[in-house]
């Protein structure tokens, strides 16, 4: 009786060319957790696996990137940070039409180039002033859910206390 040796090698799952980067970045000890998410949110999205928490996320990140171009921060790239907001607000649109949870194209790209612009500010920022935008990002979405809440319950007739008008 012959016994074949036979060598396998081992099979390496694939990853994307982000994650790959990502992994290189992260061994170099140069990455920021609040990039990192984003990064892998987007690289969801370009894959097709995208979910409404991912969408959040992304759109959270470049709420508090808009904020620190506002406060000098790369302020030359803003425009990039708002399209990219837009595509956001379009792939939600077009996930509501068809199902599809794909960035891809134009809308991809205006993506990865906010990101790009938001590790230049993770990178140039002090921590403090991230932290400042979070904590404005929060404020601005807190106030604009009450104001939403404010008008839902004028425009169903219902006053502050709960009673009708």
């Amino acid at each position: 009786m012959s016994t074949k040796s036979t060598a396998h090698k081992k099979v390496r799952p694939s990853i994307s060319p982000l994650l790959g980067s990502l992994m290189q970045a992260a061994k170099a000890g140069s990455s920021n957790p609040l990039l990192l998410r984003s990064l892998v949110a987007l690289d969801a999205l370009h894959r097709g696996k995208g979910t409404t928490a991912l969408l959040t996320l992304l759109a959270q990140q470049l709420l508090i990137s808009e904020e620190l171009c506002l406060s000098g921060y790369q302020s030359a790239r803003l425009g990039a940070v708002q399209d990219a907001h837009a595509a956001l607000v379009r792939l939600d649109r077009e996930v509501a039409l068809n199902g599809d949870w794909k960035a891809a194209g134009a809308q991809y790209e205006a993506l990865r180039k906010a990101f790009v612009v938001y590790d230049a500010q993770l990178r140039s920022a002090p921590r403090t002033r991230v932290h400042d935008a979070q904590l404005t990002t929060t404020g601005r979405l807190l106030d604009h859910l009450v104001r939403r809440e404010q008008a839902t319950n004028v425009e169903g007739g219902v006053c502050r206390d709960g009673n009708a008008s």
